[in-house]
């Protein structure tokens, strides 16, 4: 089984090309390398560097691609950097890498002023050239970063960039998806084809039986109210109202905590759940707020049981590095005062943690969160299929004042609406989408090349007939 593990692995193998020996390539390593664990620790990553493999701890040769394939892959890593500390290998950087079959990285430090007539001691971004036509010629799907100086904030902030993609990319790869009962009758525009997705993807589909799910509530129920106590103080911890009664109080704490076993005895790394009927028949409850605080807790949780929104749930909440949780939001209505801006809103299923910090909040008799949420800017992406073809719709939006409604909700500004409102028209797509605090539009278009997904954004020509 892969490993789930949030925090990322990081292969760092500098190269030069073994011909061009000037030691200003093996000071330039040592330079790059000490920036590069002092990046790990700022930026919360692994850093599995090759210095044991050979006295100057690069890859020079073809035949050292055998003996780094070994290490960093027994080590698990999610993705590779290769500073091209002078020219590069280029047969190596490309065998490595094709072998691995994971995100790359390539970049080099900006060569110095030429001295005269003496050979130039690094040409790395010469050598840059070369491997990424390898990439290419292997079929390697790479990034970049502009060939800068160490310590250009261009570097800190590509490398930030592509983080954020490989975490998008682990978490995408070999996903499993817990389905909770069927979805509601009316909603036949969120079916989706399971086997396909297991075959395009290696995305599972893990069928939570009601009856599985109910007898796991029922049982928490019955026994020790500790946790669940535990769980209801959180939801008074975050300011909020709790106009339910208590015995479903403890019917929704149990049902979010059978919710959590159940994904974590399945190693399900999100949850679309039907929450129509389910939990309203058997405990008097709405499921809303209890998805929003799966979110609250790191597991993308969509309504409805959108198969597609819970995918794109778990890859901006990746993309984001689980600093802060994602949300499945509809496309509702248009701002009364604003041609431009639109309603993200639904039942109460938004995260807790986003609540605006002024904002009343409340979970009402039924089990709904209301509350409107935090200002700032938001990713909004919907993952989607049509015949077979996958598309991620990516846009940034800001957010306004507008009017106060009921559910958890908040109004967005972009800077062309019609665009955005002919997009979601003529597909692929529906009215639900994913939203999340920050600006993750450039990372989305990144790991879309990564992992074949069409890539779509409210400015394309893409339109599906």
């Amino acid at each position: 089984m892969k490993n789930r593990e949030h925090k990322l692995k990081i292969g760092f193998v500098p190269t030069r090309r073994e011909a061009f020996s000037h030691p200003l390539a093996f000071e330039q390593k040592k330079s790059i390398l000490e920036k590069f664990r002092g990046f790990s620790r700022e930026m919360d990553f692994e850093l599995i560097d090759i210095e044991d493999l050979n006295a100057e701890g690069m890859l020079m040769t073809y035949a050292e691609v055998e003996s780094v394939y070994r290490k960093l892959s027994s080590t698990g890593v999610d993705a590779l950097i290769f500073p091209h500390c002078n020219f590069g290998q280029e047969e190596a950087v490309g065998r490595l890498a094709k072998d691995m079959q994971v995100p790359v990285l390539v970049w080099g430090p900006r060569d110095g002023r030429p001295n005269g007539l003496e050979w130039r001691p690094t040409d790395s971004q010469c050598g840059m050239f070369a491997s990424t036509k390898l990439l290419q010629r292997y079929g390697v799907k790479f990034t970049y970063i502009e060939n800068c100086e160490l310590d250009s904030p261009v570097l800190k902030k590509g490398l930030s960039d592509f983080l954020a993609v490989v975490s998008a990319v682990k978490a995408f790869r070999a996903m499993r998806v817990a389905k909770i009962s069927t979805r509601p009758k009316e909603f036949l525009s969120v079916a989706v084809n399971e086997n396909e997705l297991l075959e395009k993807f290696d995305i599972e589909i893990v069928p939570g039986d009601p009856m599985i799910i109910l007898g796991m509530a029922d049982e928490i129920l019955a026994g020790d109210k500790s946790p669940m106590d535990a769980l209801i103080r959180e939801w008074t911890d975050a300011g909020l109202h709790l106009a339910v009664p208590e015995e479903k109080q403890y019917a929704m704490a149990a049902v979010e905590l059978a919710l959590l076993r159940f994904a974590g005895d399945n190693r399900c790394t999100a949850i679309a759940c039907e929450c129509w009927n389910l939990f309203a028949a058997k405990y008097g409850i709405a499921a809303c707020f209890i998805l929003g605080d799966l979110n609250d807790k790191g597991i993308p949780a969509a309504c409805e049981n959108d198969i597609q929104a819970a995918i794109a749930s778990a890859v901006l909440t990746a993309a984001a590095r689980y600093k802060t949780p994602s949300f499945v939001a509809d496309l509702t209505i248009r701002h009364p005062d604003h041609d431009n801006a639109e309603l993200l809103w639904h039942c109460g299923s938004f995260a807790k943690r986003l609540k605006h910090h002024k904002a009343e909040g409340q979970i009402t008799v039924n089990g709904k969160g209301f509350y409107e949420l935090e200002e700032g800017t938001y990713t909004i992406v919907r993952f989607d299929e049509l015949s077979g073809n996958y598309y991620l719709f990516a846009g940034e939006a800001k957010s306004v004042e507008g009017p106060v409604t009921n559910g958890a909700y908040v109004w967005v500004e972009v800077e062309d609406w019609i665009k955005w409102e002919q997009k979601f028209i003529y597909g692929p797509y529906i009215h639900h989408v994913v939203g999340i605090p920050g600006a993750y539009g450039g990372i989305m278009k990144e790991f879309c090349r990564y992992t074949g997904v069409c890539f779509d954004h409210p400015d394309s020509q893409l339109f599906v007939d």
